[in-house]
């Protein structure tokens, strides 16, 4: 599949943008101590570098992926990128600062609180990218949707998982729930536009249904404190899972009209 680094990419990049923010909260919240919150911090930097590194390669050539900067303003495509870099630079020397502990907090938590409102902007900027009215499947409301729904579903399990387990937990099980909700209408719209290309993406939307089902499961297991940490891990594996399954399904709805 010729998207897939895409898929890693939006999940990965995503994922890592919602755990980065609601580490930051918990930690305004005080749910979460400040080393903890330092280590969160930078293990989504991490995830959201290695999310960049595995989209370069959709790019055909690589070494000219810089050009595409050159339409920043007009094109949605040189935005998402502008607002990676401008994220992956803010963050990761927040995060790390913090982690390495060298003084000047202050500053290093504003880089980190800029860096959470540059985030925002880039979730939003993806699902610009795919609002195209010449690929009906794409062309509606539900495609921003099911990406904003990503940063808080995968997002809020990682950020449970590295410590901020109240607020991770909740925003990761509404988030679930929502996008049950938002199923059926969703199918439905993209069964209308396209019924012989969104009933082929039955097995993948199946199987996202399934883990988001089971990551939830375990999810409220732990937070009954009836587990421990290995339950966690596995709900956020499950659960990354299930949202890179259904960014297959999408991304597998690319179609053109005749």
């Amino acid at each position: 599949m010729h998207e897939l680094p895409l898929v890693f990419f939006t999940v990965f990049t995503q994922c890592a943008v919602g755990a980065f923010i609601l580490l930051l909260i918990a930690g305004a919240l005080k749910q979460i101590a400040s080393r903890q919150m330092a280590v969160g911090l930078f293990a989504a930097m991490c995830l959201f570098g290695l999310g960049v590194v595995v989209g370069i390669f959709h790019v055909g050539q690589p070494l000219r992926a810089m050009n595409m900067l050159f339409r920043v303003g007009a094109s949605p495509m040189s935005n998402e990128i502008a607002l990676s870099a401008v994220f992956g630079v803010l963050g990761g020397l927040g995060a790390l600062g913090l982690l390495l502990n060298r003084g000047a907090s202050t500053l290093y938590i504003t880089l980190t609180w800029l860096a959470a409102v540059v985030g925002v902007l880039f979730v939003l900027a993806i699902p610009r990218i795919y609002q195209l009215p010449t690929v009906a499947t794409w062309s509606s409301h539900y495609t921003t949707a099911i990406m904003v729904l990503t940063p808080f579903i995968g997002g809020g399990a990682l950020a449970a998982f590295f410590g901020a387990w109240r607020t991770g937990l909740w925003v990761c099980s509404l988030a679930i729930l929502a996008s049950f909700c938002l199923l059926p209408g969703y199918l439905s719209t993209i069964t209308n536009a396209d019924s012989a290309l969104a009933s082929a993406q039955t097995t993948w939307f199946t199987a996202q249904g399934v883990l988001l089902a089971a990551g939830l499961i375990c999810a409220m297991a732990y937070a009954r404190r009836k587990s421990g940490q290995s339950v966690l891990a596995t709900a956020v594996l499950v659960i990354v899972a299930a949202e890179l399954a259904g960014r297959v399904a999408f991304y597998n709805l690319w179609t053109l009209p005749m």
